[in-house]
Formats: C-alpha cells, structure tokens, sequence
C-alpha cells in the first residue's frame, strides 16, 4: 500500500508539473511574440526567464518519471540521474549567453530609448502573473515535503514577481512615457538570470567534472580512515 501511495503522488505531481509546463509555454510564447511586436526588451527578457522556468520543470517532469520507473542497473549504476545535471548545465550556459546579449542591447537604448507598446507589456505581463500565480497555488502544497517539487515552486514564484516588476514598469511607461524604465529593467532581469545561472553552471560543471563536494574535506575522512 506504501509503494502504490507513494506511486499515486507521483502520478499527481506530474500532473501538476505538465500542466504548468504548457502553461508557461504558452506565457513564455506569447511574450516573446509581444515583446517583438511592441519593442519591449523587458518583456522579451521575461519570456527568457520563463523560459528558463519551462526547462526548469521540464528537467523536475522527466526526473518525477525516473524516479517513479527508472532504477539503478549494474550497466547504469546512477540510473538517469545525471541526464539531469547535462540538462542543466546546458540550460545555464545558454541563459548566460541570452542574459548577456539583452544586458547589451538595453544599454544601446539607455541612450536611445525607443517608444514601447506600453498596453502589450501591461497586459503580458499581468497574464504572466495570473499563469504563474495559479501553478504557484498548485505546487505550494507539496513543495513543503518534496524537494523536486520546492525547486519547481521556487522557480515559478521568482518568474511571478520579474512579472510584476515588468507589469509596474508598463504602467509607468503609460503613463509617464518613461520608455528608458524598460531598458533598466532589462539590464535588472538580465543581473538576475546572470547570478542564477552562473551558480547553477559551476555547481553543474563540477558534478559533471567529478569534483569533491564543497562540504566535503578529503583530507580529514583520509585522518579518520588512517587512525
């Protein structure tokens, strides 16, 4: 009864995790689109960073199915768990290009801002809210107690609140034609998805390069062993 229980929860959580894969898809799509079309670097950096959160859940989707069918053979003794730490890191390393690019091409419009489609930027942006908002709700209960899912609902509340910085800073543009506000909010998300990227490819490029551990000293478990 353990075993179908614990079976049945993971059919839930993936569940949930594919819903809010196709919803984000959808936001991540419709912002990349509107970004184009009304000019908005913001808005494009947003999609960019949902779509980090697309991979993100992808990444947590697969391994709930692993965890739940694939186990350990003597030809694969880690099973599909590093397939994991690959998807990550290639995930980090081309968030690092993306969020450097846009970095450079805000700065270019610091000194020529351009006009923004202020309503597209409103209105994505306050989708964004409502999408991530809702897979928010949906993962909260479980995210206390397992740990796949915490990643997933951690992801999803940082891309909400980006939103809601994109959301404010349409409005301002609005209303006040601010247009410099969006370059300076992209170059904000830009940092962002620089410092959470950055961390997440050292820590993935030193799993994939077998390092010791950070926690780990070598030397003491050598003593230990020695005496």
């Amino acid at each position: 009864m353990g075993h179908n229980h614990s079976h049945l929860h993971g059919q839930l959580y993936g569940n949930i995790l594919l819903f809010s894969i196709i919803l984000n898809i959808i936001i991540t799509a419709s912002q990349i689109i509107g970004g184009i079309i009304s000019g908005s670097l913001a808005l494009i950096s947003d999609a960019v960073h949902n779509l980090s959160d697309v991979i993100s859940l992808v990444i947590s989707y697969i391994a709930n199915i692993l965890t739940n069918k694939k186990k350990q053979t003597l030809h694969q003794t880690f099973g599909y768990k590093r397939a994991e730490i690959i998807a990550a890191f290639i995930n980090s390393a081309s968030l690092i290009v993306i969020a450097v690019f846009l970095a450079i091409e805000a700065v270019k419009r610091i000194n020529e801002p351009q006009e923004i489609g202020a309503d597209i930027v409103i209105w994505l942006a306050f989708i964004a809210i409502l999408g991530n908002g809702l897979s928010v709700l949906l993962l909260k209960r479980d995210a206390d107690h397992n740990l796949n899912m915490r990643s997933a609902y951690l992801h999803l509340v940082t891309d909400m609140l980006t939103s809601v910085a994109v959301l404010v800073g349409g409005l301002l543009m609005k209303y006040y034609s601010i247009f410099w506000l969006d370059a300076i909010l992209t170059i904000v998300i830009s940092v962002y998805l620089l410092y959470m990227s950055w961390k997440i490819f050292i820590d993935s490029l030193k799993i994939l390069m077998l390092f010791t551990p950070d926690h780990i000293e070598i030397q003491d478990i050598e003593n230990e062993i020695l005496s």
